[in-house]
């Protein structure tokens, strides 16, 4: 199944590359990902199907990816958990490149986003002595859609920066940002 589920995911970022998600047939995908129709249905009821189950994957294993971080280490910086972050997508490659194109439904972005947001109100709010509710949320809204933003950009560049590099430039323009909200 495993196997079954990266060849399909794979095709179907590929086919995502080249045309909108509502054109891609299901014959054209098992085609390209050289599996048995039959096996597609099997798995996943059509094409939106197969998106979700990708999205919401993708979705826990990013959760577990920031579950692994505990306030006390974030409060020590953040430059760990971004770089991880940036290593995830990297790792995640086609997939984020699918979900995150420009052209794709900006659903998963809108996920992606409201997920960091939720997990990072909290927890700034404690790292920086900043009340967001109080500001309006403003710059949290700022500063997440910046950083998923960022995280697009450079898959969209073809990772032509190294994670660290990407989670270097993250950390400041975050901390600069927040630490210009404190005043």
């Amino acid at each position: 199944m495993r196997k079954t589920r990266t060849q399909l995911q794979k095709a179907m970022a590929e086919l995502m590359a080249q045309k909108n998600v509502q054109d891609i047939t299901v014959q054209e995908l098992t085609r390209l990902a050289d599996i048995n129709r039959g096996t597609f249905y099997r798995h996943y009821r059509d094409i939106y199907d197969l998106l979700e189950q990708t999205e919401q994957g993708l979705i826990a294993e990013f959760n577990t990816l920031l579950d692994a971080y505990t306030n006390e280490e974030l409060q020590r910086g953040l430059r760990p958990i971004l770089s991880d972050v940036f290593y995830f997508a990297r790792k995640n490659a086609a997939v984020c490149e699918a979900l995150l194109n420009i052209h794709a439904d900006q659903r998963f972005f809108q996920r992606l986003s409201s997920l960091i947001y939720e997990r990072c109100v909290g927890e700034w709010r404690g790292l920086y002595a900043i009340d967001f509710m109080e500001r309006g949320n403003y710059e949290l809204e700022f500063v997440v859609a910046g950083a998923v933003s960022l995280i697009r950009t450079w898959t969209a560049r073809g990772f032509d920066r190294s994670p660290e590099e990407m989670a270097e430039l993250a950390d400041r323009l975050i901390r600069n940002g927040l630490i210009e909200m404190k005043a």
